[in-house]
């Protein structure tokens, strides 16, 4: 079997199925700001569908891949953000707009945060998860299921906060009903970010004060055998 080549890596399956969702999410965003919420809500809903299918096959056919992580991770972070941005344009509400930007700020600094500490302390994902992890994040990140029903609830809370705006009589009734039943996984995911930005920043301080400690022992160490040697 001849050695892989960067091309290669691109055409994995779970990349192509990728770049869909990055032209999904183009077709979602252009669908927002020309007025098209039908279009808007299939291809949102078809990329966040797509994302745990990528996952699937990477596993299926043997081709996970660091870029196909990053690929992932980038696209949902831009999908979400898409979004949040014109909701906060859609409802024309100061306190909203607020809301929809700490949101916004919190989902990218803690999965950020996450994936930057935990490849630096060794781990190969940000999924990673040892034993001293904290227990909200193991059982968020260990379990597939978990992790699916959350990503899939605070999205879905999301779209139907934008479907809402375009329905009348009975339809609206039934997607507000949806809407408060998407709230919880709404609120617990951002919780979970919440933990996990706490949870990274407090492994990249502790390295912190491990690296500087080390520092210290060896200057000092240094410094002794000098000073030995002077007296000698």
């Amino acid at each position: 079997m001849p050695n892989l080549t960067y091309r290669d890596v691109f055409r994995f399956v779970p990349n192509l199925i990728g770049y869909t969702r990055v032209l999904l999410t183009c077709a979602a965003a252009f669908s927002m700001y020309y007025k098209c919420p039908t279009t808007m809500f299939l291809s949102y809903a078809l990329s966040e569908l797509l994302d745990a299918a990528d996952g699937h096959y990477a596993r299926k056919l043997g081709q996970c891949s660091k870029f196909g992580e990053v690929l992932d991770m980038v696209t949902d972070r831009c999908t979400t953000t898409i979004l949040l941005t014109y909701l906060a344009e859609l409802y024309n509400s100061r306190p909203l707009a607020l809301v929809f930007n700490f949101i916004t700020v919190l989902d990218i600094s803690s999965h950020y945060m996450q994936m930057y500490s935990q490849l630096i302390t060794g781990k190969t994902n940000h999924k990673q998860m040892n034993n001293d992890a904290h227990w909200i994040l193991r059982a968020y990140y260990t379990d597939r299921r978990v992790l699916f029903a959350f990503c899939f609830g605070n999205e879905a809370f999301f779209l139907l906060l934008y479907v809402n705006k375009f329905l009348s009589s009975t339809p609206l009734y039934l997607s507000i009903a949806l809407t408060v039943l998407a709230f919880p996984l709404f609120f617990i995911k951002n919780f979970i970010n919440v933990v996990q930005l706490y949870e990274s920043a407090k492994d990249l301080a502790k390295l912190d004060a491990a690296t500087l400690n080390n520092s210290k022992d060896s200057t000092a160490s240094t410094a002794s055998r000098k000073n030995t040697k002077k007296k000698l």
